[in-house]
């Protein structure tokens, strides 16, 4: 979830929506974007979420057993709780400038992504200014992408990375992406989109699959709601906290936390 999100950022089935009406083959990026505004209801259904919470179940390659997610979202920020098998729990968010992860072993501030992506992760409004994002982005033309014609959009964004975004011909929806991962040495991350759903709002995709490497990581989506948040809930924890103003050693100078 860029889901992270994640953001995990964060579809639903198109049997409850008709595809986006299209007369003749797209010519423009602009043109896409704006017939995936409309497959996922329109802009006002798009402006109109501005708090999300959703739960599901986590698929992970490596693991014989689900874990169980809660992801809670408010414009530019977002925190997502996964639960292991065996009870043990990671969680990681974005309060607006720090992006963050904490697990049984400790906390850790995530220097490797740009914080550019984590913004347009936590962006629920991303979809209504998806250019702004990006350097430059332009149809590529029409290639298969999960065994449908998709519209291939290809840029680079505002951070540097290379990028493809797939839209289905027939739906007008995000049928998935590819992108060049943030690890070091990394390859590319393709993630596919899938059973788009209406929970009161617009279409959500509720089968979200990341493959990078051997790795294969499966968000299943099973309730979406839309109450707003406080933002207390989206502070940093104390761990996280002490990790960007650590105390000095009786003999060491005081350390500055360096901007995000």
């Amino acid at each position: 979830m860029s889901v992270c999100p994640v953001g995990l950022a964060i579809v639903m089935i198109a049997c409850g929506a008709p595809p986006a009406k299209q007369d003749a083959p797209l010519k423009t990026a602009a043109a896409v974007l704006d017939n995936y505004k409309l497959a996922l209801g329109g802009s006002g259904a798009i402006q109109s979420v501005h708090s999300l919470t959703v739960r599901g179940e986590v698929e992970s390659s490596g693991q014989s057993a689900k874990s169980s997610f809660i992801y809670y979202a408010k414009q530019g920020k977002f925190l997502l709780r996964i639960t292991r098998p065996d009870g043990s729990q990671v969680s990681s968010g974005f309060e607006g400038s720090v992006s963050w992860s904490l697990s049984p072993e400790g906390a850790t501030i995530d220097k490797a992504v740009a914080i550019d992506s984590v913004r347009r992760d936590a962006d629920l409004l991303h979809a209504l200014h998806e250019t702004d994002y990006f350097q430059k982005l332009e149809l590529a033309g029409v290639t298969d992408f999960d065994g449908r014609p998709c519209y291939w959009l290809r840029g680079v964004t505002s951070w540097g990375k290379a990028g493809s975004q797939y839209y289905d011909v027939k739906t007008g929806l995000l049928a998935g992406d590819r992108f060049q991962s943030d690890d070091p040495g990394g390859g590319d991350t393709t993630e596919v989109y899938q059973d788009y759903r209406s929970f009161a709002g617009p279409l959500t995709a509720t089968r979200r699959t990341s493959h990078s490497g051997d790795r294969t990581q499966t968000f299943t989506f099973e309730s979406v709601t839309y109450s707003d948040l406080p933002d207390e809930l989206f502070e940093l924890p104390p761990a996280v906290r002490a990790q960007l103003h650590p105390c000095p050693g009786p003999h060491s100078p005081r350390r500055h936390a360096r901007s995000l």
